[in-house]
């Protein structure tokens, strides 16, 4: 721990007992919801200050949040899991076939066990199963229609720029420029992708070319896509602390 580090931690021992002061004042004169709002905003200004350096005071409130996820994980694992669809079919409705269930979770705790530690493999491997073929429906499930919705018709419809009545059977100049476009783009950077032989064609070598920037295109408007959310997440965050906590339009006569 640096000098600086120091400051941070004695700083945040000498407010510490001062914010308590000030939570236990504003308990008592606020009702429970505006108390929440307070410590909502202690906490947020807590965590920010990760924008100065990383310090005493964010890994406090870093590791109380992520002891309040882990314990509302696990009261989450039993009222939305374990009760739901397995204590309250077997007790409630007489399902008994589902404590096959119970010795494999049983034998996951052998993990602990260095001399038969082999035996929590075996609800892994069965479970295992269980996740590929999921995984396997999901595959099918979310990428089939994509692939199916990637032929795209090229012949226009209606010979105007706009679907006068827009439907699925219809297709405007404007969409078939549209769909030209994608298909470019889906053919490009699938040769892009081609890596079982040498790219010695001239043409492929441009499609591949092209394919890369296109790629790096769609990157970019991720990128800006997810910059615009987190920017979303902070004007959130900021009007929960002016507005909601510190209640500034008040002080500022306006509403």
């Amino acid at each position: 721990m640096n000098g600086q580090d120091r400051w941070v931690g004695v700083l945040a021992i000498v407010l510490a007992p001062i914010v308590a002061a000030l939570g236990i004042v504003y308990y008592r004169t606020h009702p429970a919801a505006e108390f929440n709002v307070f410590l909502g905003g202690i906490v947020t200004l807590g965590l920010y200050s990760m924008l100065y350096r990383e310090n005493p005071i964010y890994r406090l409130f870093e590791h109380l949040f992520l002891g309040l996820t882990a314990g509302y994980l696990v009261v989450t694992a039993w009222t939305d899991v374990l009760s739901t669809q397995w204590y309250d079919p077997i007790v409630h409705q007489g399902k008994w076939l589902w404590l096959w269930v119970l010795p494999l979770a049983v034998m996951a705790y052998f993990v602990f066990s260095k001399r038969n530690g082999w035996i929590s493999r075996i609800p892994l491997v069965i479970l295992g199963g269980f996740a590929a073929g999921q995984m396997f429906q999901g595959f099918v499930s979310q990428y089939f229609p994509q692939i199916r919705n990637s032929f795209k018709s090229l012949k226009p419809t209606v010979m105007s720029l706009q679907n006068p009545a827009p439907s699925p059977d219809t297709l405007s100049i404007s969409g078939a420029i549209n769909n030209a476009i994608f298909m470019v783009t889906l053919l490009c950077v699938l040769v892009y992708f081609l890596f079982s032989f040498e790219q010695k064609n001239r043409g492929i070598r441009g499609m591949s070319r092209l394919g890369r920037w296109l790629i790096m295109i769609g990157f970019g408007a991720i990128f800006g896509s997810t910059i615009m959310t987190r920017f979303a997440l902070l004007v959130d965050r900021m009007y929960f602390v002016l507005v909601e906590w510190l209640n500034i339009p008040r002080f500022l006569g306006t509403h």
